[in-house]
């Protein structure tokens, strides 16, 4: 009896310091071991100017020796271009894009892989390798014929964010200040019904708010918000409200929180703003002064342009402001629904703590801080976005 006593007591010390290893375990053994997702970047970009993606780099904010060290598991790459391309040449410079992509991709077949499935992805990750998830940004791309949406399909392309910072022939941009129809036109309900067909997630980040609420009456699939902040902590258009963050929650979508300071900080914004409106004097100066000597005049531009960085490090905008917009959405919808879009590569401006891709950490560093659950930081690292990834492309 004695015995038995004891064995039980031996046993429930084990399961008691178990239970404390999981507690105590660092921010840095919960990133290692989480599937981490970022859900937006724009590293294409400078792979189109000839940039070596398994080289790690100096400039820019991503290559595969940075994801490495930053932990992150599923890289999104998004290929974008401005909404006044003309529509004869949207196909064929997404294709350029994708090509550019494609040649880095054979170029470390050992380092990082092409996923159209979460399936797919998990088998990449398990082995070692990067999963790189292929979207479009802005829908302009498909130059108002669905079968160029089938075209990019085919290709790999998982995600097109309907729009950009203007509105197109039938997508309503968060940034138009007066649009000529009601979100989306028939065509853009058509291009919605036609990627829930294929299995292709609807991404409203740039999206009106009309658009938005046309998207949800239309959609079968939940959808995302690759790159987008919360509205009540930073009043941007390109924010979300807490209306449409309870909507895109209750269709089972994900938000992707952007690093772009300008959308994270309300202060921010608005002091970048002075500080360039002051500069815009020197800028026509140097416009005048080198109007015949292109050199001199980009790097004068430069060096304007860094004094109003400088300037702009004394408004503080940190890896706890990020993760203030993470708190906002969970606490208003729950952990579920929340993840990150950190806009690599298409922004001039990020937190201090997340100067680039390697620094990723230091969000897993903060939560923990904030006392998230290891449950909890798993699913805004990765989890969430894999749910809806799983739901909607590999049926």
């Amino acid at each position: 009896m004695q015995r038995c006593i004891l064995l039980l007591i031996l046993a429930a010390g084990l399961v008691n310091c178990s239970q404390d290893r999981r507690q105590n375990r660092s921010y840095l053994d919960i990133h290692r071991d989480a599937l981490v997702v970022d859900l937006h970047s724009d590293a294409v970009l400078r792979l189109m100017r000839g940039a070596d993606f398994g080289r790690r780099d100096t400039t820019g904010h991503m290559d595969i020796p940075r994801l490495r060290e930053g932990g992150i598991d599923l890289q999104v790459m998004a290929c974008w271009l401005s909404t006044d391309t003309p529509l004869e040449e949207c196909r064929p410079h997404v294709d350029s894009m994708i090509d550019s992509l494609d040649a880095q991709l054979n170029r470390y077949p050992d380092q990082v892989e092409l996923c159209r499935t979460a399936a797919e992805a998990e088998r990449i990750i398990e082995n070692d390798k990067i999963a790189i998830f292929l979207g479009i940004e802005n829908g302009v791309a498909i130059a108002n014929d669905l079968d160029n949406l089938q075209h990019f399909y085919d290709r790999g392309v998982r995600y097109l964010t309907l729009t950009h910072t203007a509105s197109s022939d039938w997508c309503i941009s968060s940034a138009d200040t007066a649009p000529a129809f009601h979100g989306l036109t028939d065509f853009g309900r058509e291009v919605v019904r036609k990627m829930n067909e294929l299995g292709m997630i609807v991404d409203i980040s740039h999206a009106s708010p009309e658009a938005v609420e046309e998207v949800l009456k239309i959609t079968t699939d939940p959808i995302v918000a690759s790159h987008s902040c919360v509205h009540a902590l930073c009043p941007h258009d390109r924010n979300l409200t807490d209306d449409q963050i309870r909507a895109v929650a209750a269709d089972g979508g994900v938000i992707g929180i952007n690093f772009f300071t300008a959308y994270l900080s309300a202060e921010w914004g608005r002091v970048s703003d002075s500080l360039w409106a002051a500069r815009e004097p020197q800028f026509d100066s140097v416009r005048e002064l080198y109007a015949d000597d292109r050199d001199r005049l980009r790097e004068a531009r430069r060096e304007i342009r860094r004094t109003i960085q400088n300037e702009l490090e004394a408004v503080p905008v940190d890896v706890g402001t990020v993760v203030d917009h993470i708190d906002y959405i969970t606490r208003l919808v729950g952990p579920d629904y929340v993840c990150f879009g950190s806009d690599f590569d298409g922004v001039y401006a990020l937190p201090s703590g997340l100067g680039d891709c390697s620094m990723v950490p230091n969000i897993t560093q903060e939560l923990v801080a904030r006392g998230y659950s290891e449950e909890d930081t798993r699913k805004i690292l990765g989890e969430n976005f894999m749910r809806v990834f799983r739901q909607v492309c590999d049926n």
